[in-house]
């Protein structure tokens, strides 16, 4: 049920039930149990289910997004718990009483490059879920633009002291240029309607959020 004339329909022949339900009983309740029962079924059998009760009383259902707006919300809350995971995971490091000045700086530019990396990812990943195809388009322009800037920044944080940070930040790396051939190949498979480099550019993207660590690695091949 997935238009608001088929609602419609269903409550006229809810109505319909229940006039013709009361012509004959001569019992209001009874008339309008029958047509509560018929919704009640309307609600069960159709493919998408609680339309009635959510068209009617345009209330949110637990665990159910908004009609209309599937990821909106719920990509402005993970990019928010991302800006808040990179300032709690500075502010950790640098109350530790063993960092030193150099080690502080150090984390104060990553997190500040790996800040504006999400927001591009974010940028990007939320114009995929919008299903517009221009709107993507100009995302993945736009990112082809803008990370070689922001590859170079993150190649040029001093180098980390411990080697568990320096193989994290090589996988990041990879993950960046991975991301940037990903995009290029996006934009290019949009221009062209090329399906077959959509689907390898999704793998990048897939190959590369695995390495980045920003956004659950399989959502834009989802909504791809």
């Amino acid at each position: 049920m997935g238009s608001k004339k088929t609602l419609f329909i269903i409550l006229i022949v809810a109505l319909v039930i229940f006039i013709v339900s009361f012509v004959i009983v001569r019992v209001w309740w009874q008339a309008a149990l029958f047509s509560i029962g018929f919704l009640l079924i309307a609600a069960i059998v159709t493919s998408s289910g609680l339309l009635i009760p959510e068209a009617l009383f345009s209330r949110r259902l637990p665990g159910r997004p908004p009609p209309g707006k599937p990821s909106e919300d719920t990509d402005k809350t993970d990019k928010a718990a991302f800006f808040e995971r990179m300032d709690s995971e500075l502010a950790e490091f640098s109350a530790q009483p063993e960092a030193t000045t150099e080690d502080i700086h150090w984390m104060t530019e990553y997190t500040r490059v790996m800040k504006e990396v999400g927001e591009l990812v974010y940028e990007v990943h939320e114009s995929v879920r919008s299903k517009d195809r221009v709107k993507q388009l100009r995302a993945f322009r736009g990112a082809v633009k803008q990370l070689p800037y922001l590859i170079s920044e993150f190649k040029n944080i001093p180098e980390p002291i411990t080697p568990k940070r320096r193989k994290a930040i090589e996988q990041q790396t990879q993950g960046l240029d991975l991301y940037l051939a990903a995009c290029s190949n996006f934009a290019e498979a949009l221009e062209t309607s090329n399906g077959e480099l959509a689907g390898e550019a999704a793998k990048q993207i897939n190959d590369a959020l695995n390495l980045l660590d920003i956004l659950d690695k399989s959502q834009l091949v989802r909504e791809k």
